[in-house]
């Protein structure tokens, strides 16, 4: 697995550049009881300025060696972790906001509970975890029993989640609100990209 993603972070078009909107409206909704964030799976860094522009002191990791090697180029006063299994090497505590987009449905459902109890004991109480997740209802990803065939991530793996699955999911926070947004990939009209967006507190 890991080395479907260091394969495709090598790719341009995995080098994004722009926060998803739907989290820049999240993180103006939010109060964490501290400003130190973490940004788990953060990819090609697309998330770590709009943090640093909210004030956060960040911490960004990645079980990619290629993602975790273009963050630090980027030169961001940013504390760059390689995570490629639990347990992760974050305190009790430490963060008072947790961005995770798009990461836990490419993990088993088995190991993205054990992901998310890592998580939950790095996040301070009155906390939020602020994620996406692959929703059931996706037909681009072209999942057959957990390995994919999209053309960049093939033999990688992924799950899809129901609201339902959600929600049992994210059962360690007090309270949570979910989301949900679809889009067609250009000229692909009967393919739909979905995606769960959740706010969720400790």
């Amino acid at each position: 697995m890991k080395n479907v993603w260091d394969e495709h972070y090598l790719k341009n078009k995995s080098k994004l550049s722009y926060p998803d909107e739907n989290l820049i409206r999240m993180l103006s909704r939010v109060k964490p009881p501290k400003l130190e964030a973490l940004d788990f799976g953060s990819g090609s860094g697309r998330h770590i300025p709009l943090l640093l522009n909210h004030g956060f002191q960040v911490s960004a990791s990645d079980s990619s060696v290629e993602s975790v090697a273009q963050i630090k180029e980027l030169s961001l006063p940013v504390a760059v972790h390689h995570t490629v299994s639990t347990p992760f090497p974050f305190s009790k505590n430490q963060f008072g906001l947790i961005v995770s987009w798009g990461v836990f449905h490419y993990n088993t459902k088995e190991v993205a509970k054990l992901m998310l109890a890592e998580l939950v004991k790095s996040l301070a109480p009155g906390g939020y975890l602020l994620g996406s997740i692959r929703a059931i209802t996706d037909t681009h990803l072209k999942i057959n029993r957990g390995e994919m065939d999209l053309a960049d991530l093939k033999g990688g793996y992924a799950e899809t989640y129901s609201e339902k699955d959600l929600k049992e999911f994210l059962k360690p926070f007090a309270t949570v609100e979910i989301g949900y947004s679809e889009r067609t990939p250009l000229g692909r009209l009967e393919e739909r990209i979905c995606h769960w967006f959740f706010q969720a507190k400790k």
